[in-house]
């Protein structure tokens, strides 16, 4: 006898990968949580450490009624492949995530359904009209092929008002051994991931949140710790938190650092951060509670291409933000993107020299990814040479440019490697410091001349 329901995660890791941001499916592991508490079975199959063969033996064993696969830019392919090797094994397939919610009729013609933006209780009432013979065709937030053919959406299902009534994820359906093992193979330490927001208020240019919007909504201090709570049983070392921007409210944050020094967890944590939403006072309550990382969106070490990409913040906030952090002892990472349309050479060069300045322990570079639906695909679209984002088999560089601008990509990843090497030079001292700045004034001319 089968499960009601599988959901997939369609991630695979067969590239030569050490990333510091690979952790289990928590919209996933949501929807299984939710489906459990109305008593409804469900599996999970992460596929992180499978082979796509391995994948869909897991996935027939079980026999599911439903089968849901998570679908984004970076994985559809992998995503497609499977729902087409599936097709036949369930008596419904649905896509979800950010991409199908994005363009559901391109998936339709594999998928029956688009699970469309927040999930939980639009596929919860999709499940329960399926396994009850009732048709579903009425159900808010989601899209499907009609008898014409055409693709049909829905009106959106209003977002969940109040986050602590929703279950955590159902974490003891993740591969937690696996992704320990990973850990701290790799990295010395093991850490999951947990989100105590969703949405975002901002509009980055570039921005793709199709999922939560720009709905910011909070969880409760008491619910965040409780959950951390759950995942130091669990025995790991730390957790990261993946909210868009875990510090936009500083007296919540505030609020959550009082309780762990209280609760006194044996629980380090890390979080994204925005460069004007951390000062000195918060960045040491913060480690005091047991903060050992911030990652910052920086993006740009010009101030025109900072407003071209709609950033809202301004160089000064960034250097203060990232000292803020260092003082207070806390580790800290920024990203940046090369080659934004409207970048020049001048302000590539001013990104390169600004970036590999700054008192970084982790630093990014990456290209611009045109999602559908953001300024960035609007800008580009008429000049995109690949059509899906895919990772690269390499142990330095897994970027692809995905549309011909004014740059080409080995100009790209010159500048990258330029950058990193100036940044590990100024690391080492007063000797480093002059010798980066002689690799800077010999290598800026070979990164000018470039196309």
């Amino acid at each position: 006898m089968g499960v009601d329901v599988v959901l997939v995660y369609p991630y695979f890791n067969e590239e030569i990968d050490r990333s510091i941001f690979r952790y289990p499916p928590l919209g996933l592991g949501y929807l299984a949580s939710v489906l459990r508490t109305n008593d409804i079975s469900v599996g999970l199959i992460d596929c992180t450490f499978l082979t796509p063969e391995r994948a869909l033996r897991v996935i027939r064993h079980a026999h599911p009624r439903i089968i849901g696969i998570y679908s984004m830019v970076t994985i559809n392919h992998h995503a497609t492949a499977l729902a087409k090797s599936l097709r036949e094994d369930a008596e419904l397939l649905v896509a979800g995530g950010p991409l199908p919610s994005i363009v559901p009729e391109e998936f339709l013609d594999v998928f029956d359904v688009v699970v469309q933006h927040e999930g939980e209780q639009t596929f919860l009432e999709l499940v329960r009209k399926h396994l009850s013979g009732i048709g579903w065709q009425d159900i808010q937030g989601i899209a499907f092929a009609g008898n014409d053919g055409d693709c049909h959406s829905n009106p959106s299902r209003p977002f969940e008002t109040n986050l602590d009534r929703v279950p955590f994820p159902a974490r003891d359906l993740f591969p937690n051994q696996s992704y320990k093992h990973y850990w701290s193979t790799f990295h010395g330490y093991t850490v999951t991931n947990q989100i105590t927001t969703r949405g975002c208020p901002y509009l980055c240019d570039f921005c793709s949140n199709p999922v939560f919007g720009r709905s910011y909504r909070e969880r409760s201090a008491k619910n965040v710790v409780a959950e951390m709570q759950e995942i130091e049983q669990l025995g790991y070392d730390r957790v990261f938190f993946s909210d868009d921007c875990f510090t936009q409210n500083l007296d919540r944050v505030g609020l959550i650092c009082n309780i762990l020094n209280e609760e006194k967890l044996d629980l380090q944590w890390m979080c994204l951060s925005r460069a004007d939403r951390l000062d000195e006072r918060t960045a040491a309550k913060m480690a005091r509670a047991g903060c050992v990382q911030i990652f910052f969106g920086i993006e740009s070490g010009n101030e025109r291409m900072l407003r071209v990409m709609n950033k809202r913040i301004v160089l000064k906030d960034v250097v203060r933000a990232v000292c803020a952090a260092k003082r207070a002892g806390i580790a800290v990472g920024g990203f940046f993107i090369l080659g934004y349309p409207g970048e020049s050479t001048a302000s590539l060069l001013e990104t390169l020299r600004f970036s590999s300045s700054l008192p970084l322990d982790y630093l990014s570079y990456s290209f611009p990814y045109p999602i559908i639906g953001t300024g960035l695909y609007t800008k580009v679209r008429g000049h995109i040479t690949h059509p899906e984002w895919k990772k690269q088999r390499s142990l330095t560089n897994r970027h692809q440019l995905l549309f011909s601008g004014d740059f080409s990509e080995t100009k790209l990843r010159l500048a990258q490697y330029k950058g990193l090497v100036q940044h590990l030079l100024r690391k080492r001292g007063a000797i480093g410091m002059a010798t980066a700045h002689v690799f800077e004034e010999l290598t800026d001319p070979l990164v000018s001349v470039l196309k």
